[in-house]
């Protein structure tokens, strides 16, 4: 998120409390404080959320509906082929990525607070059906145990985008900022789930 002076008192409440308490952690920061930070008097927390806790839900919610809308559309739709399932399954990699990305501070506090959202369930949910019926399809070996696939999947992005930093510092490698970078990671992973390591 960016802040702007077009932003209403809500959304600026939602992004400072998203920024705050991926910093701090939501125990650290005070509602006065977010108030402050978003530039609005102490009151209005209370006012559109009912309380911090409140606040916490609503970024949870933002989170569901920013990150998870695009890849569970992927999922409604089966695809014709073989070459059709690799091609959805980089979509969703890619969609998913840019979208933990350009949500960072959103998903460090869900990740940090371990709120539970009902977009991960969904989104897990038709991640796994989809696998499934892929299965079904001839797309995927039948012994896949799609709901383990689906988590560590899921699992991979999430950790790449919380561990940029460290990523960055140890390998000196962008995923926030490098493109080509993004590129291939996400080529390297869609290899790594569609045909293995081990030599055919």
């Amino acid at each position: 998120m960016s802040t702007t002076a077009s932003l209403t008192t809500k959304e600026r409440l939602l992004e400072s409390g998203a920024k705050l308490f991926a910093e701090k952690g939501f125990a650290g920061v005070s509602i006065r404080r977010i108030c402050a930070d978003a530039g609005t008097s102490p009151n209005m927390v209370h006012h559109f959320f009912g309380s911090k806790q409140g606040l916490l839900d609503a970024i949870a919610e933002q989170l569901s509906v920013s990150i998870f809308a695009i890849p569970i559309r992927l999922f409604q739709t089966m695809p014709a082929s073989k070459a059709d399932f690799a091609s959805r399954m980089q979509m969703l990699l890619e969609t998913t990525l840019e979208a933990y990305i350009e949500n960072r501070a959103l998903l460090l506090v869900v990740v940090r607070e371990e709120v539970d959202t009902q977009g991960v369930l969904d989104y897990s949910k038709a991640f796994t059906e989809f696998l499934e019926r892929a299965k079904r399809d001839g797309f995927v070996r039948e012994q896949l145990d799609s709901e383990m696939a689906t988590g560590a999947i899921i699992d991979r992005i999430l950790n790449q985008v919380s561990f940029a930093p460290q990523v960055r510092r140890v390998y000196g490698v962008d995923i926030i900022s490098d493109a080509d970078y993004r590129q291939r990671w996400c080529e390297l992973n869609l290899d790594l789930f569609l045909n293995g390591m081990a030599a055919q």
